[in-house]
């Protein structure tokens, strides 16, 4: 809840509020040192694979850019995998660059605090390479578990951690189901399209903000009302599709409709836009899943409350 009131655009004029959970579906980064015996420098592995001499020459933006920002310029493999499809809208471009920089410090044997892993993300995102998108994602991946930022002038971010409790937490999730539209999407041109309309939607990201700070209290309710907390995140949906034209496609207005059919408490796509997954707060939504949903792929999201973190050294 929140999304777009991260962005430098919004947040350098009026405080921005998202509400954000990380859930427990991961980007994996493996690195070890490249030994000199191989005819390449740099072996890269992901979508594609790449073998360079030089680091200026890797095609992988985020990776060149992550060792441009930490100034290395040793001999590496990098390689990553993925529970989820990329472009998504669940934040895996961030999550990879939170991922990258802190497996790069442990490999220099450097201790590094999430905020300084996630300032580090945004600096290689946003700063060098101009990417259009906001500081949010970064941060979920960097801290992990249920949270409420703020972004306020000169870019600090003021982390909030929504402490439910175990009951209401198993609540919420057992309500909780993500639709997947079946489109990857890249994020950019959507959100271009959305900072040239800035001044046009400010009154609207304005609202979306003060929304985010009302569904963080009705989260801190002893008891959640399903009917609110739903009408707020189907009310946030109803403000984003004005922010970019692009952002509604036919695949998504056709999961919309199946969504309002099985009369969900709320639901909202995820992300940018154009894709990606749909999430429905919804009684049953296994059962209901099967009779309406037949048609798409869905699961049932948990919490991951750790973030990002070094699984193994060698």
């Amino acid at each position: 809840m929140g999304g777009g009131s991260d962005i430098a655009n919004f947040y350098e004029k009026h405080t921005g509020a998202v509400v954000s959970a990380a859930i427990n579906k991961y980007v994996y980064v493996h690195i070890k040192r490249h030994d000199p015996l191989f005819q390449e420098r740099y072996r890269i592995s992901y979508s594609e694979i790449e073998h360079t001499q030089n680091r200026d020459d890797i095609k992988n933006a985020v990776v060149r850019a992550c060792l441009e920002r930490l100034k290395i310029d040793e001999p590496l493999q990098i390689s990553t995998s993925a529970d989820l499809p990329a472009n998504s809208g669940l934040g895996s471009s961030s999550s990879f660059a939170v991922a990258l920089l802190m497996g790069l410090h442990s490999l220099r044997g450097e201790e590094i605090s999430p905020v300084q892993i996630a300032e580090e993300a945004c600096e290689v995102e946003i700063g060098l390479l101009g990417s259009p998108i906001g500081k949010q994602d970064q941060y979920a991946a960097a801290f992990g578990g249920l949270n409420y930022f703020e972004f306020q002038s000169g870019g600090n971010v003021r982390i909030e951690p929504i402490y439910l409790s175990n009951i209401n937490t198993g609540r919420l999730l057992e309500r909780s189901l993500l639709v997947w539209t079946g489109q990857s999407r890249k994020a950019d041109s959507i959100l271009k399209d959305q900072a040239t309309r800035s001044l046009e939607n400010m009154s609207d990201l304005i609202e979306i903000t003060n929304l985010a700070k009302s569904f963080k209290e009705q989260l801190l309710q002893p008891e959640l009302d399903w009917s609110v907390i739903g009408e707020m995140i189907s009310h946030g949906w109803k403000l984003k599709k004005t922010f970019s034209s692009k952002i509604v496609t036919p695949e998504v207005s056709k999961i919309a409709s199946r969504l309002e059919e099985m009369e969900c408490h709320g639901f909202k796509l995820l992300g940018a836009g154009g894709g990606g997954f749909m999430f429905a707060l919804i009684e049953d939504p296994q059962n209901m899943a099967m009779r309406y949903l037949n048609g798409w792929r869905t699961f049932r999201p948990e919490l991951d409350h750790i973030g990002a973190r070094i699984v193994s050294i060698k």
